[in-house]
């Protein structure tokens, strides 16, 4: 069976994880690098370390929000967010 394109799917944790390393890394401004390339690859790295939350509805996304208001799981992202800085940081891909 071959998906449909039609059909929305949304990884709640891009989100998520994007709005946690905006407020705690990038507005703080300690990061080596700011530039976009370090920024996904970032993002890219954090989002394959974290559980992925699918979900097609509005409805799905507003109950895995609120799933990651618990400090504990705000915990966890944050720490796969500075592992990934410092490997980026320390191997950034770009000249």
């Amino acid at each position: 069976m071959i998906p449909s394109r039609e059909l929305p799917v949304l990884n709640v944790m891009e989100p998520i994880v994007s709005h946690m390393f905006e407020d705690h890394f990038e507005k703080a401004g300690i990061l080596k690098c700011g530039c976009e390339k370090c920024r996904v690859d970032v993002l890219s790295l954090t989002l394959n370390r974290v559980p992925p939350r699918y979900t097609s509805t509005q409805a799905g996304e507003a109950f895995v929000k609120a799933l990651y208001q618990d400090s504990q799981l705000q915990s966890d992202i944050l720490r796969e967010l500075a592992k990934a800085v410092q490997v980026i940081e320390e191997h950034p891909n770009h000249s």
